[in-house]
């Protein structure tokens, strides 16, 4: 099973691609969460951390902050095929949280379109926070492209 090279896993990883966010539920079961993220590659060979937006009160949140063992799960959807899977430890912080939106949904949305809709959640009534893995480990796999 060809691995993709460091380099390859940051060249995807800042792709906009919908990732699963799998953490622990209170009863030991998983719990899984499509979510928007923002990588950003560590000083040493597959390390780094990811931010995810949540609300205070969501279920991963809760996990989160009972178990910090999560992983992250980005693949694609069409030929040819790849994945990355991240493992880590996440902390819960509201530092900054309104620049982690706009970063994350301009990512997605682009820079007028992310601002926008950032500025509305982040106004809303909903307490957001952030979501900050430190991955510890690595998994990748990436399918022949001939």
């Amino acid at each position: 099973m060809p691995r993709l090279t460091p380099q390859e896993v940051d060249d995807y990883l800042a792709g906009a691609h919908v990732a699963h966010f799998a953490s622990i539920r209170r009863n030991g079961g998983p719990h899984i969460s499509p979510v928007w993220y923002q990588w950003k590659s560590g000083s040493e060979p597959e390390t780094g951390t990811v931010t995810v937006v949540s609300g205070d009160s969501a279920v991963k949140t809760r996990n989160v902050r009972r178990n910090p063992k999560v992983s992250l799960s980005v693949a694609t959807d069409e030929w040819p095929y790849q994945y990355v899977i991240l493992e880590g430890e996440a902390t819960v912080s509201t530092h900054n949280i309104k620049e982690a939106v706009r970063s994350i949904f301009s990512r997605y949305e682009g820079d007028e379109r992310g601002e926008e809709d950032a500025n509305e959640l982040t106004q809303g009534d909903q307490k957001l926070v952030s979501i900050v893995i430190n991955v510890k480990r690595i998994l990748s796999w990436k399918g022949d492209a001939e």
